[in-house]
Order: structure tokens, then C-alpha cells, then sequence
């Protein structure tokens, strides 16, 4: 049985660990500020790259070298039915998927690695919009980061759109 399955080492998880299988983890990061940075050939935000902004509280999940992320509308560890929200940043699909351009991959999905898969989305490039709208600020995308940028608070976690999907679905791959 072992010789037709990969088996990988036990690990201590962690406490923001949610899910884990050879291939996929899955964890969640509470409310915080990072550094952000911008590029994009129409200029969009070019005055925001490299300024550090309150971020809301997300999910990741790293499946078969994939990264995948959603937004938490509470600043609390989620259970399996939690509704999850459109993680408000460029560079994502409707799914969540990340489009990794610029962006350093770690190998694998295990618990050392989950901090380096943080780094490299974080100190990627944000170059583009995939999706149509990404948060319900009412001046968009443009104006949720500058108004972060103008002032130190936390993020509006109000301007999220909350989605049907629950994080059990997320970690099980399933689309809403």
C-alpha cells in the first residue's frame, strides 16, 4: 500500500492550521498589516506600491502547487461552515486561485512551508484584475487601497463580498 501512495513525514500543526493531506494545506492568518507592492502598465495605484496596508483576516490553501485565497468577514479561527468572501487583491481568479506570475513558489504543502508561500504573495508584484468586482467599496478596487493607504486603520471588513462558499467547500475544492 505504501509503495503506490506518497507518504510524507509527520509534522506538528500548528495552531492556524486547518486542513492537511500529502498534497494540500490549508490555514488561516488573523487581521494584520503587509507591505504590499503594485505594477501595472496603466499606472493604476502606482502611488500605493510598496506602502503597507491593513489586510482582513484570510484563508490559504496550497493544493498540488496551487494558492488559493479567501477573505474572513471575522477576525476569529473559522469552522468548517464559515462563509468565506472575495479576498480583495489583484492578481486573483474568481476562485481564488492566485496567478503566480512574479511571484516566488515554494515546493511543496507543509507546514515549514506555509510561511514562504506567504512572503511570495506578498512580495510578488499585484499587476492585474482578474475577476470584475472585488470589493464592495463604492469608489472599487482603486479606492479601497488608497483610502487604506491615506490612513492607519483596520481593514473595512463591510467592503468584503461575502460569498455562498463555506471553507469546508474551499478545502475540498469545491466552486460557489
Amino acid at each position: 500500500m505504501r509503495s503506490l501512495t506518497r507518504s510524507s513525514g509527520a509534522e506538528v500543526l500548528l495552531e492556524n492550521i486547518l486542513a492537511k493531506s500529502d498534497t494540500m494545506i490549508a490555514w488561516w492568518t488573523p487581521a494584520q498589516r503587509r507591505q504590499m507592492f503594485y505594477q501595472n502598465s496603466e499606472g493604476k495605484v502606482a502611488e500605493l506600491n510598496g506602502r503597507t496596508f491593513p489586510q482582513p483576516p484570510l484563508i490559504w490553501r496550497v493544493d498540488s502547487g496551487d494558492l488559493m485565497i479567501r477573505a474572513l468577514t471575522e477576525n476569529k479561527r473559522p469552522q468548517a461552515v464559515t462563509k468565506l468572501a472575495v479576498a480583495p487583491f489583484w492578481n486573483l481568479s474568481d476562485n481564488g486561485r492566485v496567478c503566480t506570475g512574479s511571484m516566488r513558489r515554494p515546493d511543496g504543502a507543509t507546514i515549514s512551508s506555509v510561511a514562504d508561500w506567504e512572503h511570495g504573495f506578498y512580495e510578488s508584484a499585484f499587476t492585474h484584475a482578474n475577476v470584475g468586482r472585488l470589493t464592495r467599496h463604492p469608489d472599487g478596487f482603486e479606492g479601497l487601497w488608497s483610502q487604506l493607504a491615506a490612513k492607519r486603520r483596520p481593514f473595512p471588513r463591510e467592503t468584503l463580498i461575502v460569498l455562498p462558499q463555506t471553507l469546508a467547500q474551499f478545502i475540498r475544492g469545491e466552486r460557489r
